[in-house]
């Protein structure tokens, strides 16, 4: 409101705010002392005025907001202050799949040739898309008389073109690509000197700055308004410059991005290199696909994008370099090889979590390493693309409610208890550097509905492992959390699925499982309620790190699997704390088949007997053996 000296308060910006304090202002004039503001006509003009203010002042705001990569929030200014910082924004990328291709020709050639930009289809959810070849490929006939080529990349797009002639007298001429859905890593700029030559020049996207001079055939590109891309020239100082009458074509693809991933099966369009007898065999199925880059992603990426500088220095550098050229990355995490346990000097590993899948494939992850990574890496330096190392939850909970006070049955309130751990993994795990705490899935169960009352859950880790069967070998499992071993009489914080075993007798024993015995992996049989040991020690546990080495173990059947080793097993620990950390590139996962929910009804009524039904040790349940 407006002071008793008749000041004007402008620190409102509210209509109805600035509005009083006009009144107050006028108000407290002499020439306007008893007067009705709000009962005449001069109400409309106070409103007018007051819109007019308000109007000003939000736009000033708003101004004032998109003048800050932080603050901003229209796409046009986000990208305009990555602009200051040299980041580039992705464009929309095309899901790419590998594939073998086997051509019958008519005739005997003696090569044949698959130009770039040859077009396939692929059925995705019964939608037809197009695919294009991301390169040229010569094919040789082989030495069984068969034209075959491998790693063939196909890019899903549709190819297009644009032509413009220079105009070097026209300040306003750009060389805009019109299409917002373009992939700009499959574009390519030709530059011909003039209609009436036919000789053209491809130009290439220039990188790095440092490496063009005057007379470079390099292109740049910008981003511009409503996630268009502009290619620019260089001013014949950095870069060669365009003259009067030049020819240039623009061409690429237009992709449909992230809808196309996971296509597995593809056809020829009309033929390849000529034949239409093509038989193709899919190596790596379609992935990567990504829509352009959203306000958000910018944000977060164009600093972290300059502190890199483009060079890969620290760990940091390696993980904004992945995220900012491999869009199909979701998640990165980097360290040093001396890290590593054992330490291997001269090494950078980079572990990346795809978006669709948990791996990587062989040609991703070369593609990563060779045209991301190693024209980046410090001299003397190797970078290593790896896997996530996924660790698997475990969760048993007993849920007791109060049949009173719902309507629901009992099995609605397991699914809906089942759909809680579901929606609390998919927001809090399934990432690098993501911890599972245990207070907050206790208390989202509580609360997931009006009838329950409390619950127990109980807390396991799991790993997958692959044993070569009827060969001994060593194998390490890493948990990275404490194995829980309260004394030297405890039995059962370590378990397997079965598999059978050959003893020292030259027995084979069939639904074998592992054990633990102060600080040794034994493996056991059941014979009804009793434990009959089968091998006493084939591999040691340290229970503080939660690593388990087995150096003697030789399975004869996993699973009823009795021969390779595609197979897995699962070895199944109690963690010491229901409280579970990852460390560096693992990743915690909960797959539906871990989760278990018991319910009991705990109503006047119910079925449910007090007691307890297992030992518990601090907030969670242990259920093992104590040795006799």
């Amino acid at each position: 409101m407006a002071s008793t000296e008749g000041k004007l308060n402008i620190a409102e910006l509210d209509f109805s705010q600035i509005k009083e304090n006009l009144i107050g202002f006028l108000q407290n004039q002499s020439e306007f002392v008893g007067y009705n503001f709000r009962g005449s006509s001069f109400d409309v003009l106070l409103d007018v005025l007051s819109y007019n203010t308000h109007y000003n002042a939000y736009y000033a705001n708003m101004v004032a907001n998109e003048m800050f990569l932080d603050s901003a929030s229209l796409r046009n200014s986000v990208v305009a202050r990555a602009k200051h910082l040299g980041y580039l924004p992705r464009s929309a990328k095309g899901s790419k799949a590998i594939v073998d291709l086997t051509i019958t020709p008519t005739g005997d050639p003696a090569v044949i040739t698959i130009p770039r930009f040859t077009q396939f289809q692929g059925d995705v959810d019964g939608v037809n898309y197009i695919w294009c070849t991301s390169n040229s490929h010569a094919v040789n006939i082989n030495a069984n008389l068969i034209y075959t080529v491998s790693d063939v990349e196909l890019t899903q797009g549709i190819p297009i073109s644009y032509r413009y002639t220079a105009a070097t007298a026209d300040v306003d001429q750009r060389y805009l690509l019109p299409n917002a859905n373009i992939d700009t890593d499959t574009l390519t700029v030709t530059v011909q000197t003039s209609e009436t030559e036919s000789a053209s020049f491809a130009y290439d996207l220039a990188n790095d700055v440092t490496t063009v001079n005057s007379t470079s055939k390099h292109y740049f590109l910008d981003a511009q308004d409503d996630g268009l891309f502009e290619v620019q020239f260089g001013d014949g100082i950095l870069g060669k410059e365009i003259a009067n009458g030049n020819i240039i074509t623009l061409a690429g693809l237009v992709t449909d991005a992230a809808a196309t991933n996971g296509c597995k099966t593809f056809s020829v369009v009309s033929d390849v290199g000529g034949y239409s007898n093509v038989q193709i065999i899919t190596s790596d199925p379609a992935g990567g696909g990504v829509a352009q880059a959203d306000i958000q992603e910018i944000k977060f990426n164009a600093p972290k994008s300059f502190d890199a500088q483009n060079r890969c220095v620290t760990t940091y550098d390696y993980v904004s370099l992945v995220k900012r050229d491999y869009p199909e990355a979701q998640s990165v995490v980097a360290w040093g090889g001396e890290d590593s346990d054992p330490p291997i000097y001269g090494k950078v590993y980079v572990a990346i979590k795809p978006r669709i899948g948990n791996v990587l494939s062989f040609a991703a992850k070369s593609r990563v390493e060779k045209a991301i990574l190693s024209k980046r890496n410090v001299v003397g330096v190797t970078s290593v693309v790896v896997d996530p190392d996924y660790i698997y939850l475990g969760l048993d909970t007993t849920v007791k409610y109060d049949s009173s006070l719902t309507s629901n049955s009992e099995a609605v309130l397991k699914q809906t208890v089942t759909s809680t751990i579901r929606n609390f993994v998919d927001g809090n795990l399934k990432d690098f550097d993501l911890a599972f705490r245990y207070s907050n899935i206790v208390r989202l169960i509580d609360e997931s509905e009006v009838s329950i009352r409390s619950n127990q859950t109980a807390v396991s880790l799991k790993r997958y492992l692959y044993p070569l069967i009827g060969s001994t070998a060593a194998y390490s499992l890493k948990f990275s959390n404490e194995i829980y071993h309260p004394s030297n009489t405890f039995w059962g914080a370590i378990t397997s699925s079965k598999f059978s075993y050959r003893d020292t007798a030259n027995t084979v024993w069939p639904d074998c499982r592992f054990q633990d015995e102060n600080g040794y992996v034994q493996v056991y049989r059941k014979y009804g309620l009793e434990r009959i040991l089968v091998a006493n020690n084939i591999g040691t546990i340290t229970y503080p790190t939660g690593e388990i080495n087995l150096t003697g173990f030789l399975p004869e059947e996993i699973n009823t699997i009795a021969e390779g080793n595609t197979e897995p097993m699962t070895v199944t620990i109690i963690p010491a704390s229901s409280d579970i950390k990852p460390v560096r590139e693992q990743i915690l996962l909960l797959e539906d088949s871990d989760i278990t929910v018991n319910m009991l009804d705990d109503s006047p009524s119910g079925t449910y007997v007090s007691g307890v039904h297992s030992k518990v040790d601090g907030s969670t349940l242990r259920t093992g053996y104590e040795k006799a």
